[in-house]
């Protein structure tokens, strides 16, 4: 069997490295191929993985290490026969956390990788300008606008702070700057104008590094859950923001949910889907039923 292992070599300190060296040796230990893909850019890594994915044929691409590089590898095997599995070796690890067993031990993985059947999972797909051109792109977890992206963003630009702490010691610093926002949202074609602290969008439940934000996101019902959270005051969002990481918060009177196959977002915000910036508002989001081969859990 042949495998891609692509790496994030910045990913904990270097410890994406030493995870991979061992799983490519194990790999090579029973009698398979594993070649190692790394880039000195997201962009040369998206290249690099979707020239792969077209030109060879593998029997899987392992991403070694957090969300960011699980989205450029989604996006690389996205409605094709190539099926990915995550190793979590970064900060959010939320597309592992969904999908993949949280474990790094290089006999689990390719016990999993060489014995079990992929199955497939939905996606969402992305519709959006920049530069003036309309692009899109897949993401596995989550997309974030309003105060959540604004802490994603700022959560990027801790690069001291690791794990969980970083989002909260950004919730804390963007909470006293934000105001609530005007969208105009279009849910399969209904339409209501709303002010909003955020609205998120969500094919898996967590983001964030296990926030439950869409508890009872599901993979494989060809739908999208949004989560639209009215105007609060600072304070209680404060005291509710814990109740996240249990899935709790849903029962809030100022939070609204719902499933769609389809939205379209207008407002003055940011995106970010699996914690990575994609564009200004307007943006479209669709399912994409069956998009995706991983090994995920049982």
């Amino acid at each position: 069997m042949k495998f891609a292992l692509a790496i994030n070599a910045k990913a904990g300190s270097g410890k994406a490295t030493r995870i991979s060296d061992r799983i490519q040796d194990e790999l090579i230990a029973r009698g398979h191929t594993a070649e190692v893909l790394k880039a000195d850019s997201p962009t040369a890594m998206s290249s690099l993985l979707e020239e792969t994915v077209q030109t060879t044929t593998l029997n899987g691409v392992v991403a070694v290490g957090g969300d960011g590089l699980a989205h450029l590898v989604i996006n690389a095997c996205a409605e094709t026969q190539t099926p990915m599995y995550t190793v979590p070796a970064g900060t959010g690890n939320d597309f592992a956390r969904t999908n993949n067993p949280l474990s790094t031990d290089a006999k689990i993985i390719v016990d999993r990788l060489v014995a079990e059947r992929p199955h497939v999972i939905d996606l969402a797909r992305i519709t959006y300008s920049r530069d003036g051109e309309q692009q899109s792109q897949s993401f596995g977890q989550v997309l974030s606008t309003g105060f959540d992206s604004l802490v994603n963003r700022r959560a990027n630009r801790l690069k001291i702070i690791k794990g969980q702490m970083k989002y909260n010691i950004a919730t804390l610093l963007e909470l006293p700057l934000f105001r609530p926002i005007n969208y105009e949202i279009e849910l399969d074609g209904k339409r209501i104008s709303t002010p909003a602290m955020l609205v998120a969008i969500a094919n898996g439940p967590t983001y964030g590094g296990g926030m439950k934000i869409l508890p009872e996101a599901d993979r494989h019902d060809g739908l999208i859950d949004v989560l639209i959270l009215k105007p609060v005051s600072k304070f209680e969002l404060l005291r509710v923001f814990p109740r996240v990481f249990k899935g709790t918060h849903i029962t809030h009177h100022a939070v609204e949910i719902h499933r769609v196959r389809s939205v379209t977002l207008r407002a003055n915000a940011l995106a970010y889907a699996d914690g990575e910036y994609i564009s200004e508002l307007p943006i479209t989001v669709e399912a994409i039923p069956n998009a995706l081969r991983t090994w995920e859990y049982a």
